[in-house]
């Protein structure tokens, strides 16, 4: 057997097809992920266009509503979690080198709050 039987001849490299050429366009957009998806998006775990309204809303015939406080990674967020840290930092710090007097008052207004967000507003804003 010779080897001409199983080579197949090759097209020079000028005269290719544009059919068998790889598509190197890369003019066509790329979709862009919304950095926060409305309430609807987020209830069915759906991807958002993140307009207003978006997408999915107007073919789903839906009210699009965006809640900026659910966006858990804005700063305000995180400035927020920041706060919280310090004021709880601080009462364990009071609790342990404080005296007794002290622990026994601080216990006393964080018992006598309605919640727990208002004990922490109560200890940030005291400046404890």
């Amino acid at each position: 057997m010779s080897q001409k039987n199983f080579l197949r001849d090759l097209l020079p490299r000028g005269v290719q097809s544009s059919a068998l050429r790889p598509k190197t366009d890369f003019t066509t957009k790329r979709r862009r992920n919304a950095s926060l998806a409305c309430t609807e998006c987020q209830k069915k775990r759906a991807k958002c266009s993140g307009t207003m309204p978006c997408t999915r809303c107007i073919t789903k015939e839906c009210e699009c509503i965006y809640d900026p406080t659910s966006d858990r990674r804005s700063k305000a967020y995180i400035s927020e979690l920041l706060n919280s840290q310090a004021a709880l930092c601080r009462i364990v710090s009071m609790i342990r080198s404080g005296a007794y007097d002290e622990i026994s008052c601080l216990l006393w207004e964080i018992q006598n709050q309605k919640t727990d967000q208002e004990a922490i507003t109560y200890l940030i804003q005291d400046g404890r």
